[in-house]
C-alpha cells in the first residue's frame, strides 16, 4: 500500500523542499559571485603591481624582485629563475589571462616594457582555493541547515494551521445525532473554511436526525399498528385451543400459528425497543439475575423446543447482574433462541450464561448433520434489528455457522460507553 502522510507532515516536507530549493540556489549564486569576486580582485591586483613593476623595471633596468609568496614575475629574454616558462612565454600583452589546469588557480599578466621586452606577472591564487573549499563546505551545512529549519518551521507552522481542524474533528467524533439529537458546531469557529466545513457538518446532522425521527416514527407507529391484529389472531386461537372441539391435527397446525404469532410478537417488541427515542427512559432499569430471565425465556419456548426434538443442555451462574432493562435483554435473547432454533430438527440447544457473556449454540443431530445446512445469518427473520439493539447498548454479537450446519451465537455484554 502506499506510504500515506498527515497533512501536517506533507506541509512540514513541502516547507523542507522549498528550504532546500531556495537554500541550494542561494548557495550557487553565491559561488558563482565568489568566483566572479576572486577573479575581479586577481585581475585588478595585476593591474596595480604590473604597473608597479615595469615603473621599477624602466627606472633601474632590473626587476626589484621574482618571486613573493604570490607573485612570479619573469621577463623575456632574461635567464635562469627570471626565464618565463614556455606555457606562458607566447602570450601576447593585454587583459590577464587565467591559466588552466588540475593544479591552484593562477592569472598572469604581460606587460611590454619601453625596451621592447615582455613583463610576466604571474599571481598564485592556491590559499584562495582553500578558501573557496571552506566556502563550499560551509554552504553544504547552510543548505542542510535550511533544509531543517524549514521543515522545522514547516511543522510547527502546520500545526498552529490546523488545530482548528484537529479541534473539530474531536468534536465530530462524539457527535451521536441519534441519540442526543443535533448539536450546532459552527457558532465555536470562525467565518473561514474551518467554520464553513462546521456549518457543512451541521446541515448534515440536521439531515441525519431528520431522517433518524422519521425511522422511530415509522417503526414505532408500524409496530403499535401491527401488535393490534396480532393480539386479535393470538386471542382467536387460544379461544379454539380452549373450546376442545379442534382435532389433534387442528390443534397442531394451532399451536403452530401460536408459536408463529410469538415469534411475530419478538420481532415487534425488537422494533419498538430499536423506535424508542427516549434514552433517560431506556436507561432506567436493570436485570438483577440474568440466568433466571434466560430460564423462564426456556420455560416459555419449552412447547416450541419440545416439537423441534430439541434437548436443552443449560448452564449458568446465578446472581448475575446486568444494566440494562429486562425488557431489551429479553427481546435480544429471545430473538436469537428463535434464530438459533428456527431450522432445528432434534440435536442439542446449549446456553450458557456467564458474567460477561450468553452463548447460544445448536448442535445438530447426526442424521441432520448430512442434509445441507442453512445459513442463519441469511434466513432467520430479526437479526439485523438484534445486531442494531446490540450495538445501541454497546454490546458485541458473535456469529458463528458450522461447516456441519451448527449455529452458534455469543453475545458479550460488554459495559456501554457513558455518553459525553
Amino acid at each position: 500500500m502506499p506510504f500515506k502522510l498527515s497533512l501536517r507532515a506533507r506541509v512540514a516536507l513541502t516547507f523542507a523542499l522549498l528550504g532546500l530549493v531556495v537554500s541550494t540556489c542561494l548557495a550557487f549564486i553565491s559561488l558563482h559571485f565568489s568566483a566572479a569576486y576572486v577573479g575581479r580582485v586577481a585581475r585588478e591586483m595585476l593591474r596595480v603591481e604590473g604597473d608597479y613593476f615595469v615603473q621599477r623595471y624602466t627606472e633601474f633596468g632590473v626587476l626589484p624582485q621574482t618571486h613573493s609568496a604570490h607573485f612570479r614575475i619573469f621577463l623575456s629574454g632574461a635567464t635562469g629563475d627570471q626565464a618565463p616558462p614556455g606555457g606562458i612565454a607566447n602570450l601576447e600583452p593585454g587583459d590577464p589571462y587565467e591559466l588552466g589546469g588540475s593544479g591552484p588557480r593562477r592569472y598572469v599578466a604581460v606587460h611590454a616594457t619601453a625596451d621592447g621586452k615582455r613583463l610576466y606577472i604571474v599571481l598564485d591564487m592556491g590559499m584562495e582555493g582553500v578558501r573557496e573549499r571552506r566556502w563550499t563546505r560551509d554552504l553544504i551545512a547552510l543548505v542542510l541547515c535550511g533544509t531543517l529549519l524549514s521543515a522545522w518551521l514547516g511543522w510547527f507552522w502546520a500545526g498552529r494551521a490546523i488545530a482548528p481542524v484537529r479541534r473539530l474533528a474531536r468534536r465530530v467524533e462524539v457527535l451521536e445525532p441519534s441519540r442526543r439529537g443535533a448539536q450546532k458546531l459552527a457558532p465555536g469557529f470562525a467565518e473561514d473554511e474551518v467554520g464553513a466545513l462546521a456549518l457543512a457538518f451541521d446541515n448534515y446532522q440536521e439531515k441525519l436526525y431528520g431522517y433518524v425521527r422519521r425511522e422511530r416514527a415509522f417503526t414505532a407507529d408500524a409496530s403499535h399498528e401491527l401488535r393490534t391484529p396480532l393480539a386479535v389472531i393470538r386471542g382467536a386461537i387460544e379461544v379454539l385451543l380452549d373450546s376442545g372441539q379442534c382435532g389433534t391435527a387442528v390443534v397442531t397446525r394451532l399451536r403452530r400459528m401460536q408459536r408463529g404469532a410469538d415469534e411475530l410478537r419478538d420481532l415487534l417488541d425488537a422494533l419498538l425497543v430499536l423506535a424508542r427515542s427516549d434514552e433517560a427512559e431506556a436507561n432506567e432499569g436493570r436485570t438483577p439475575d440474568l440466568d433466571g430471565l434466560v430460564r423462564s425465556l426456556l420455560a416459555e419456548r419449552r412447547d416450541a423446543l419440545d416439537e423441534k426434538h430439541l434437548r436443552l443442555a443449560h448452564a449458568g451462574e446465578a446472581d448475575i447482574a446486568v444494566a440494562a432493562p429486562q425488557k431489551v435483554l429479553r427481546v435480544v435473547l429471545g430473538n436469537l433462541l428463535r434464530a438459533a432454533t428456527q431450522f432445528a430438527d432434534g440435536g442439542v440447544l446449549r446456553i450458557g450464561v456467564a458474567r460477561d457473556a450468553v452463548a447460544i449454540a445448536h448442535e445438530r443431530s447426526p442424521a441432520a448433520a448430512e442434509a445441507t445446512p442453512l445459513d442463519v445469518r441469511e434466513h432467520a427473520l430479526g437479526l439485523g434489528m438484534i445486531r442494531r439493539v446490540c450495538e445501541r447498548w454497546g454490546w458485541h454479537l458473535e456469529e458463528n455457522v458450522g461447516s456441519n450446519g451448527d449455529h452458534a451465537f455469543v453475545l458479550r455484554l460488554e459495559p456501554r460507553p457513558d455518553p459525553a
